[in-house]
């Protein structure tokens, strides 16, 4: 039996205006105009949460906005999908607290059940995971007070000095890459002034590479991209991520691309089902090594990011993305549908 194409396993709706979504986004666009805000700030958060919002509607959904998490609340009975690309939030873990809420309502919720999400969360959890099955990994560290910098780690510099939670490269600088623990901890204690607790890792020569996936009965891997860097080590920090100047471009993966699939398929069997994510790697040239970071659920979705240019080889749009996700939510999350929570 021939292998199904990626575009043959891209889902569809046939009735989209019966599909009511709440799209939930710190800058997503109001009603009635629902025109695309201004926005002071880095990263054109606006204008992305808008397009999203756009191409909705162009696929038929009926959507409504909301700015606020807590607006989920009153969503039982009114919704059949919550879309929320609200990640970031001054509480603890916020990319969990939706996924818990929606759960407590019986609401079904885009991403991933609240246990797989506070698993990607969790950078220091997730390299714990992903070694347990196989998949290759950097040894590392966790830091939660200066006592603890006190004593090095058990493995040699250079470091990598990063935040053990936070999205977006949150406290990745260009001071974060370290030869020796005495940098390193000076590095790991200005993040813990700033309230974060810190993951160190041996630095790991090369470049960064993601894998962007979608959620299917088998997980669908759309391809390998590289996100571009001007950082020494290639890193990328906290403004290249937040401001993506330097955008991201295919990779021919080669031989490694059958190492990668594998390392999905040991994801998906460990933390799956998903409805879509990216596994991020470091890729050494010069020794063919990859070396597993994190996976990031509910990233981003724009046109111009991983998981679109990923698509578009298979000549699949943003729309034909956005409607995957959502129909396979949906399929994924039916035992949900009609059940709204009470108090307990």
């Amino acid at each position: 039996m021939p292998i199904p194409s990626i575009a043959d396993t891209i889902l569809k709706s046939s009735r989209p205006s019966e599909t009511r979504i709440l799209f939930v986004a710190r800058h997503a666009p109001d009603e009635p105009a629902y025109a695309c805000k201004s926005f002071p700030g880095d990263g054109g958060y606006p204008a992305y949460y808008h397009r999203v919002f756009r191409v909705f509607g162009e696929i038929g959904y009926r959507v409504t906005t909301a700015n606020q998490c807590l607006a989920v609340l009153a969503a039982p009975g009114n919704v059949d999908l919550v879309f929320s690309l609200y990640n970031r939030m001054p509480v603890v873990n916020p990319e969990v607290l939706v996924s818990s809420l929606c759960a407590y309502l019986g609401l079904p919720c885009v991403g991933a059940f609240p246990n797989t999400r506070a698993l990607a969360e969790d950078k220091w959890y997730a390299k714990l995971a992903a070694k347990a099955v196989g998949i290759p990994v950097a040894e590392g560290a966790v830091f939660a007070s200066a006592e603890d910098l006190k004593a090095a780690p058990s493995f040699a510099g250079p470091y990598f000095v990063k935040h053990r939670f936070g999205a977006a490269s949150d406290g990745i600088t260009d001071e974060s890459i370290q030869d020796d623990w005495a940098g390193a901890a000076k590095v790991a204690e200005r993040l813990l002034e700033r309230g974060m607790k810190v993951l160190v890792e041996a630095y790991a020569p090369g470049f960064d590479i993601t894998v962007p996936v979608l959620g299917g009965d088998n997980p669908i891997m759309l391809g390998v991209v590289r996100p571009g860097s001007n950082k020494v080590g290639n890193i990328i920090t906290e403004d290249l991520k937040r401001d993506d100047p330097m955008g991201y471009a295919l990779f021919d993966a080669g031989a490694m691309k059958a190492d990668l699939r594998a390392d999905v398929n040991r994801l998906w069997r460990t933390a799956g089902p998903i409805d879509y994510f990216r596994m991020d790697y470091r890729f050494d040239p010069a020794t063919g090594k990859r070396v597993f970071l994190e996976f990031n659920i509910c990233c981003h979705i724009g046109r111009s990011g991983a998981i679109c240019l990923a698509a578009s080889q298979w000549n699949l749009s943003q729309a034909d993305v956005l409607g995957h996700v959502v129909e396979y939510s949906l399929k994924r999350q039916a035992g949900m549908r009609g059940i709204v929570g009470a108090p307990r």
